[in-house]
Order: structure tokens, then sequence, then C-alpha cells
């Protein structure tokens, strides 16, 4: 019980230092351009989705699931793209 007590305090006061741990890492964020985004996956609507979140939560999850679901959209839309080899063609008459 008492360690549950100080777990609990020890969260409440590290609160603040999250969420503002929190808003510089959506502020570093916000400050790069829409092609910075991209690159790592993200895009501005992404940003303006996790400002939606509760105070306490950390986007990180969020975001990193959005870059993840991208990366995976890019893959398979190469993968479409991507011209049968000859080889292949022989293979398959």
């Amino acid at each position: 019980m008492l360690r549950r007590f100080a777990s609990l305090t020890l969260s409440l006061l590290l609160w603040p230092a999250r969420i503002a741990e929190n808003r510089r890492v959506l502020e570093a964020l916000g400050g790069l351009d829409d092609r910075g985004l991209a690159d790592i996956g993200l895009s501005r609507q992404d940003l303006r989705d996790v400002t939606a979140l509760p105070l306490g939560l950390d986007p990180t999850p969020m975001l990193a699931e959005r870059a993840a679901e991208r990366e995976a959209q890019t893959r398979r839309a190469r993968r479409a793209r991507r011209p049968e080899s000859p080889a292949s063609r022989i293979a398959a008459e």
C-alpha cells in the first residue's frame, strides 16, 4: 500500500515535467516544414490530431504509429508499381 502511494505521488509530481516535455517535442515538430515532417512519416494533420489527446498522455506512440502506417503504405505502393521482370513472366507461362 505504501509503495503504491509513493508511486502515485511520484507520478503526480512528475506530471508537469512530462507535459512540458511533450509540448517541447510537439513544438519542435511543428517547427519543421512539410517536407521535413514527410521525411519522418508525419503530416501537419498528425500534429493536430495529437493535440486532441488528453493533456498527460504521451503523443509519441500515436505519432510513431502514424509514421509506421505511412511507411507500410509506401512499401505496398512501391511493390504494386514494380514492373514485372521478364523472368517472372516466363515462369508464369
